[in-house]
């Protein structure tokens, strides 16, 4: 099974999709490729032909640039497709025109930088000095990340020829890899193994160098299936972006991705890699390593739009506010700043539509739908007729979506690209059976089939799905539709007629012959209903259906109804999936409804939920606060369990500690002043392989040392141990 071809899938006309498909070409229009190339053509010396160069992340003197014309290409060719499905071939032939312009200047740059740099092949817009300073490791204040913004135009290249069949952009990624081959040929795997790790900590005292590298991995392994396998030498290149420690990490299924303080996109891509590694070998343990990934971003890191990243658990530098992960199920931090990152929203939902088709698990699907819904269809501004895209969908309280297209950050970039493709993820096929994914606005088109699907029915906005069938000749086959787990009562009919719509293993299969014409209706189960943060059981985000709830308001007041009665409050919009606080004129609506920059907030505060209950309390033990101190604790060997620390408040030092058990650390705490918790706890949700089997759990915490610093320990209170109750 695999996700349809581009040129099998086309967007339905007058809807959602394609009016955000439609500015995003237009956005695309807007800018010159004498722009794209402005800081290629600087770096290589050539006339810029009086173009205005980008800004931010693109200006000429930001320490990295050049990844927005890779986004631009890819966007741009796989557009083309789009639009040629559609008939559209105007905008079509000017994408592609725009295309062959920037690769020729790309060509003219690579030809003059192949007078002075050290190897041939060299293309970036950047000096080649950013890859010695990688390979020395050097630090001056700025994390250089030049394999970032390469990986980025390889891609785009790569994009230019497979989708708008230019010859010369894969010249030009061949070129490049022949380049970077002869750099790292240089290197010892010891260099190499020290210049892509991404671990911000590793448990050393000190700060760790660190860089992200993109998506090199499974850029270069798919350039090798592009080529044919025939070129080991590409493969092999391709394995030098492979780390043990991550692959271990993910294959052994053991999440330490918070402990490393790792970047959660940086990551996210190089489980995209390891699952091109099994696509390309057959090698079974790396699927099972993104497997496993994707059960933790699903059981302990996903935020309730299905977006990742936020704060670290260390001082700065490991922390600068968003982008990073946390523990698992470590929530209640990411609130005090930005979090959300737009990239991570897109990559996530790209590897769940690649990993389902070779698993066949519905709940990926199921977090695909929740992710697009919410965040995906919020990262563009519905106000502009040309694309702005937000970098960061908060769920902070009091966010605003920020919205600016003149600001070039790698959100900019992958909405540019992802855009240009909305109609990913919706369907899949065995070449004879065909799975309906989701229910969005779209037309599959399986001409080699015969067969044609048509879904109108404008979902989630109306609450029910309409799937038009229809085959050039009368043929069997089953059509899966998936049921997803928010809708408790599911009914499908198929020409009027009742079919039995109990799910197996997330699906609902119809199998018929299907002739000239034939409707499914599918009628989903819309609820309120509500999610309670995993570490503060006072805080609840809300959904109706598979739409998130927020309240579109500065300051929500606390409530001091339990959660379930705070539902009955909410009173539906007539004609709209939006809901009113009873007795004010607060409005829950979905964060795609939400202006740009109008503030809301996605949790309600509310009573303690009854998650779990206190089994075990002690007091601080007779330390200073600077040494190590220990508990031993009461567990439940079979549920699900939870320290709660109370701390009293200190001064204005940053307090950083680590809290361990007999085996690893669980959890790093780091706390300031300026960001002390309401109440002064906080609760951490113990991984169930740590108390699985115990009555007792010794729980040891020690003061930090991190950059040379030895911080010292908060003051405690006291702590608990918490048993979940159900």
């Amino acid at each position: 099974m695999k996700p349809v071809s581009y040129y099998d899938v086309k967007y339905l006309p007058d809807s959602t999709l394609k009016e955000k498909f439609e500015r995003n070409v237009n956005w695309m229009l807007s800018l010159t490729p004498d722009q794209l190339l402005y800081n290629y053509r600087v770096n290589a010396g050539l006339d810029t032909k009086g173009a205005t160069p980008l800004t931010v992340w693109e200006s000429p003197d930001w320490f990295f640039r050049g990844h927005f014309t890779g986004h631009y290409l890819s966007g741009a060719s796989r557009s083309y497709v789009e639009l040629n499905n559609m008939e559209d071939t105007k905008e079509a032939n000017e994408l592609k025109d725009r295309v062959n312009q920037i690769i020729d200047g790309l060509k003219e740059c690579q030809e003059r930088f192949d007078t002075f740099e050290e190897f041939p092949g060299y293309l970036a817009a950047e000096p080649s000095k950013r890859f010695d300073d990688v390979e020395k490791l050097r630090f001056n204040g700025n994390h250089y990340v030049p394999y970032y913004a390469v990986q980025k135009l390889m891609d785009g290249l790569m994009d230019a020829y497979e989708y708008a069949g230019n010859q010369t952009a894969l010249e030009l990624v061949m070129n490049m890899t022949h380049y970077f081959e002869k750099r790292m040929e240089r290197l010892t795997p010891e260099q190499i193994n020290a210049m892509i790790d991404t671990r911000w900590y590793q448990g050393k005292g000190h700060y760790i160098y660190h860089q992200e590298f993109g998506a090199m991995h499974r850029t270069l392994l798919r350039l090798y299936e592009m080529t044919g396998k025939k070129q080991k030498d590409i493969f092999d290149l391709a394995e030098k972006f492979d780390r043990k420690w991550f692959r271990d990490m993910l294959i052994n299924n053991d999440d330490e991705l918070g402990y490393y303080s790792c970047h959660a996109n940086t990551e996210l891509v190089c489980a995209e890699g390891m699952l091109e590694y099994y696509h390309v070998t057959g090698d079974e343990n790396y699927k099972k390593g993104v497997v496993n990934y994707m059960n933790w971003m699903h059981d302990g890191h996903e935020l309730p739009t299905k977006g990742i990243s936020g704060r670290s658990a260390y001082p700065a530098p490991a922390d600068y506010g968003s982008e990073l992960y946390d523990y698992p199920e470590m929530f209640f931090k990411h609130l005090s700043k930005l979090n959300g990152e737009s990239c991570c929203s897109h990559d996530l939902n790209f590897l769940s539509s690649e990993l389902f088709a070779d698993t066949k698990d519905a709940t990926l699907l199921d977090d695909y739908e929740i992710r697009f819904v919410n965040a995906i269809m919020a990262q563009q501004n519905n106000d502009s007729a040309i694309a702005e895209y937000l970098y960061n969908l908060s769920v902070a309280p009091n966010s605003t979506k920020e919205y600016s297209h003149t600001g070039f950050w790698c959100c900019t970039g992958s909405g540019t690209e992802r855009h240009s493709t909305l109609v990913d993820g919706i369907y899949y096929t065995d070449n004879h059976d065909i799975y309906v994914g989701q229910y969005f606005d779209s037309i599959l088109d399986l001409k080699d089939q015969g067969v044609t699907l048509t879904q109108d029915s404008h979902f989630p906005e109306q609450h029910f799905a309409h799937i038009t069938v229809e085959a050039a000749k009368s043929q069997e086959f089953t059509i899966y539709l998936r049921i997803p787990k928010w809708s408790k009562t599911t009914t499908i009919s198929v020409d009027g007629e009742t079919v039995d719509a109990e799910p197996k293993n997330g699906f609902v299969a119809i199998k018929r012959t299907w002739g000239k014409k034939a409707e499914i209706t599918v009628n989903f189960d819309f609820e309120l209903r509500y999610q309670t943060l995993a570490d503060r059981f006072n805080r609840v985000a809300i959904y109706y259906g598979p739409i998130l709830l927020a309240a579109q308001t500065k300051d929500l007041p606390a409530s001091t109804k339990p959660a379930k009665e705070y539902l009955k409050d909410l009173v539906k919009v007539e004609g709209k999936n939006q809901f009113r606080l009873a007795g004010t004129n607060i409005i829950f609506k979905s964060l795609p409804a939400i202006p740009g920059s109008t503030p809301y907030n996605v949790y309600v505060k509310v009573p303690d939920e009854k998650v779990a209950t206190v089994i075990d309390t002690q007091n601080d033990s007779d330390k200073p606060v600077n040494e190590e101190r220990e508990w031993t604790l009461a567990v439940d060997p079979e549920k699900k369990n939870y320290l709660k620390i109370t701390y009293d408040r200190l001064d204005g030092d940053i307090y950083s500690f680590q809290i361990e058990d007999d085996q690893k650390v669980l959890f790093t705490q780091t706390m300031k002043s300026e960001e002390w918790p309401e109440d002064s706890y906080y609760i951490y949700p113990l991984p169930l392989d740590a108390t699985k089997g115990k009555n007792k759990l010794n729980i040891k915490i020690k003061p930090l040392d991190y950059e040379g610093l030895n911080f010292d320990i908060a003051n405690i209170n006291k702590i608990e141990s918490m048993v979940a109750t159900k």
